[in-house]
């Protein structure tokens, strides 16, 4: 019955797509004298802080302010540990006895992304937004199925991007933080997101250039969850029967009493009552905490920006987004 219980793991993904690259405008590439003069003679704005000692040294400094919007798609596996179950007002018990196999999730996520360079060498920005999630869960123990579940989520979060370039090279490091809400949770789940990235530069005809990227992503993630989800949400009807007479079970007899004790009222309520809340707390972790970037940025002039980034070895992405500037 814990199988849909484990709804909130599509969170994990939604959070890995909402904190999904805040990619360095970097400031890296060499300007010419002639340029220099061009851009300080109408140069008025506030930021980014030692913007303007940034020009005469050479750097093309992007826009300060920017509005844009991702799609980021990802899929990856999760790892389900310590199932705690009760009902009523009776305390979490733990079941370790319930085994897992495989569980895999998948999330779309739809954000609009605001950031400030408040230096030239440093971003920050806020994210926000919808998005939509499946996960698949493998029971294996005590009894054996999968189930299939689909949840939104609305996500928020912070981060800070530092960047440094050197000629037509550039380093940048991104994390942030984000939180998101979901139904069957009790508080936000926080997951934190670091990026490191190097990539190079070419510049195309005018004020257009295109920037590759190689790099790699950590999550870490809030591992202790808890909720509560109705019996008949959580469990298939095919199962029903199964569970009201898992007493009989070897699973069942293998037991210690304390547990025994907990499952004979978990049965006893959800037998008198399909529609039971259920209480569970676990602890989840990503299966693979770090995967590999690779990805492309086109600036369209100063104002439009748009990127795309996949990720591998570890997980599955692929975020795509676009990016207007303007000068505060």
């Amino acid at each position: 019955m814990n199988v849909k219980l484990t709804r909130m793991l599509p969170l994990i993904l939604l959070l890995l797509c909402i904190g999904a690259p805040a990619f360095a405008q970097n400031p890296d590439l060499v300007l010419s004298q002639a340029e220099r003069d061009s851009i300080l003679k109408d140069y008025r704005g506030f930021f980014p802080i030692w913007g303007r000692k940034a020009i005469e040294r050479g750097f093309d400094l992007p826009r300060s302010f920017g509005v844009g919007f991702n799609a980021v798609y990802i899929t990856q596996n999760i790892d389900i540990a310590n199932l705690q179950l009760s009902t009523g007002d009776d305390p979490l018990q733990t079941l370790n006895a319930f085994q897992f196999g495989t569980n895999t999730a998948n999330a779309f996520s739809e954000t609009v992304r605001a950031d400030l360079w408040v230096f030239p060498f440093l971003n920050v920005y806020g994210i926000a937004g919808p998005g939509q999630a499946n996960t698949t869960v493998e029971l294996t123990n005590p009894l054996a199925f999968t189930s299939s579940v689909d949840q939104g989520a609305t996500t928020y979060g912070v981060g800070l991007t530092g960047a440094m370039g050197v000629k037509l090279n550039w380093l940048s490091v991104d994390v942030n933080w984000t939180w998101s809400d979901l139904e069957k949770l009790d508080d936000p789940v926080l997951i934190r997101i670091l990026g490191i990235r190097y990539g190079r530069a070419i510049k195309l005809s005018g004020q257009k250039k295109v920037a590759f990227w190689l790099g790699t992503m950590n999550q870490k993630v809030e591992l202790a969850t808890k909720g509560s989800v109705a019996f008949d949400e959580a469990v298939p009807p095919e199962f029903w029967s199964a569970i009201e007479n898992i007493q009989s079970s070897p699973w069942y007899q293998a037991l210690p009493p304390a547990q025994k004790a907990a499952v004979d009222r978990l049965v006893q309520r959800i037998t008198a009552n399909k529609s039971t809340p259920i209480n569970y707390g676990l602890d989840k972790s990503l299966a693979d905490p770090w995967n590999m970037l690779a990805g492309s940025q086109l600036f369209l002039g100063k104002s439009w920006e748009f990127r795309v980034e996949a990720g591998f070895i570890g997980r599955l992405s692929f975020l795509a987004g676009l990016t207007y500037r303007l000068n505060i």
